[in-house]
Order: structure tokens, then sequence, then C-alpha cells
């Protein structure tokens, strides 16, 4: 039961990325028939983003109170159904809409499913997680492979459509295959300890770079003078790298614990570096391990913070606040290319990761200091 449960939670965690990520391959397309500009197609992401972020603390308290598995269900089935209302915009305005219905549904899987995994997986939630982790890589990696085809053949709306059946599979699947609640706490209290601040502010910083680089990868790469279709390509290829990168990521934390979060920042730091400098596709390799390796880690690390009473408020917090940093780094980074262009804009990047190694750094040591005075 607990593989056949890790299996379909990890699905449905996938297909919530590739509705999200579905947006990036597609934005030459977008831009030339909406005449949009950068700044207003990173708005596409955080469009989603922002109301994805906000709902992740009370979606945490409420799988806590009234079952996990029940909001998972009703996340998948809402962000199906929305997102395939994409079908029906005609105007940038609609279309933002629609991305924000959807980000509001797809806000609800997260802390549940962490909280989940984590009490049913609590002697290796490292591994565990990193497992369901493979959802930002794969759903990321295969979503070019199924909406470009489908854009280019028809029309890259009606890929949010196809999407949209293959989530709703997942979600019916959940609902029918695994039968009750698997993970309630019997007390439920919603507290936000003060060690999880310096965490949450790195993660802010984080995933503000994160969705930046798989914002405008593409467009990127082609501005280097890669082809749109290579380029495609190579964000597949990072995200299908990133599917051993997340299974790293959470063996690495089973290893060496807290420690693993600052080397796998610095880490980025330095690829991104590479990559902004060069455009290099070798860095595509090495960088699938390290980027995607991020989530695992900082995941199992803010389960370690809670208790089982306030598990989902936790996890909900600490990736609230990072997905504020989501919401504005498109939009920011955006914003850098118009002004200044691809390779200077991209620079930002390991900036953004060498702010969070020091940040969490400084995290550690409060929390040396702290475990040697007990």
């Amino acid at each position: 039961m607990r593989r056949r449960l890790l299996l379909l939670v990890s699905l449905g965690w996938i297909f919530n990325y590739a509705h999200r990520m579905a947006i990036p391959p597609l934005i030459p397309m977008i831009k030339t028939e909406l005449g949009i500009n950068n700044a207003e197609a990173g708005l596409l992401m955080t469009a989603l983003l922002l109301p994805y972020a906000i709902v992740q603390v009370p979606a945490g308290y409420l799988g806590d109170r009234l079952g996990r598995k029940s909001l998972l269900v009703l996340s998948i089935i809402g962000y199906s159904l929305s997102s395939a209302l994409i079908i029906f915009a005609r105007q940038y305005w609609e279309l933002l809409g629609i991305r924000a219905l959807y980000g509001l549904f797809s806000g609800l899987y997260y802390a549940p499913a962490t909280a989940l995994i984590s009490e049913v997986h609590r002697e290796r939630k490292g591994s565990a997680l990193g497992v369901f982790m493979v959802g930002p890589p794969v759903g990321s990696g295969i979503v070019p492979l199924i909406v470009v085809p489908i854009a280019l053949s028809f029309e890259w709306r009606y890929a949010f459509l196809v999407l949209a059946a293959m989530s709703l599979v997942t979600g019916l699947a959940l609902a029918l295959a695994v039968r009750g609640e698997v993970s309630k706490p019997s007390r439920v209290r919603f507290s936000i300890p003060g060690n999880v601040f310096l965490l949450s502010l790195a993660n802010f910083i984080v995933l503000a770079a994160f969705f930046g680089l798989l914002t405008f990868l593409v467009s990127f790469l082609v501005s280097a003078g890669v082809s749109f279709g290579r380029a495609s390509l190579l964000f597949s290829l990072l995200s299908v790298i990133g599917v051993a990168g997340s299974l790293f990521g959470g063996t690495l934390y089973d290893r060496i614990g807290r420690r693993s979060v600052s080397v796998v920042f610095g880490l980025n730091a330095l690829l991104t570096l590479v990559l902004a400098l060069t455009a290099s596709p070798w860095v595509i390799i090495p960088l699938g391990l390290t980027f995607y390796s991020v989530g695992a880690i900082v995941t199992a690390y803010t389960s370690e913070k809670a208790t089982g009473e306030n598990l989902g408020s936790v996890m909900g917090f600490v990736n609230m606040v990072g997905f504020f940093g989501a919401t504005v780094g498109p939009y920011v980074v955006g914003l850098l290319i118009d002004g200044f262009g691809y390779s200077k804009a991209f620079l930002s990047m390991p900036l953004m990761y060498l702010a969070a190694w020091v940040i969490i750094r400084m995290e550690e040591k409060m929390e040396e200091r702290r475990l040697n005075r007990t």
C-alpha cells in the first residue's frame, strides 16, 4: 500500500508540474499570437504562482484537519479542469485568469502530499521525498515532448486539454485505489516555529532563481544561437537528468542531513554562472543533478523542524514563502531580459543561489550554537 500510495501521489505531482511548465516551451508561439513582451510572458507564470503561494499554509492545515488524501484528490481534479479551460482563452487577460485559477487548485497539493509522505515513510523520508520530488524534473521534462508536437500540428491550446485528460485519470486512480485516509493526525495545531524563517528566506530566493531559469531557458538558448527544436530538447534533457538529481538529493539528505542544503546551493551557484557565461549545452548535464536535488533536500529538512501536530502547516509555510519568490522570479528575470539582454539577465541566477547559500550557512551556524548550548 505504501508503494502504491507513493507512486500515485508522485504521479499527481508530475502532472501538477506538467500543467504549470507547459507555458515556457510555448512562449515563442504565445508571444507571437497575443503580441506580448517578455515581462508579460513572465506574468503567465506569476499569475499561477501567486495564488499557489497564498494557499500553501491553508492547504497544509486543512490536510491535517480534514484528511490529506481527500485534499490531494480535490487538487488533481481541480487543477485538471481549470487548466483545460485554456482551450477557451482568446485574450491575454483570459489566459492570466485561467492560470490563476489553476494555481489555486494546484496549490492544494504540495503541503498535504509532503506531510503524508513524511509520516508514512518516517524512517527514510529523504529517499521517499526524493521519489516524490521527481515531479518537477519529470513533469518539466515530458511536457515539451507532449505540448510542442500538439502545438505544431494543431494549436497550442489543445495541449492543455490533452494534459487535463491525463491528470484526471491519476486523480480518479488515487481516489479509488487507496481507500480511506492514510495519514491524519489525531491532534492538529497551527504554529510556525521561529527556526524556519531563515530556511524560508533561502527558499524564497532559490525558487525565484529556479522558475526564472526554467521560464526563459529555451528563449535564452535560442538567443545564443541554438535552434528552437534543439533548445526544447535541452530543456527536456535538464529535466530528464533532474530525475536522477531528485533521487540523489533524497539519498544525500539521508546520508549527511542538513549539510546537504548548503552543498547543493553552492553547486547551483557555480553551474548557473557557467551557463550564463557560456550557454554551453554541456552544463545541462551536471546542472540537472544539482538543480533538481534542492526540492527533496529542502522538503526533508523542513519536515525535521515540525512536529506531528503542525507538520502540514510548517511544510505549507516554507513552501509558501518559497513560492512568493517563484512568483516574482519570472517577472523580474523577464524585466532584466527586456532591459539588459539574456546574457546579463541570466547572471542574476548565480547571484541568487549565492545569496541563498550565505543565508543557509548562517542558519547552520545558529543551529550548531543552539545544539552546543543544549
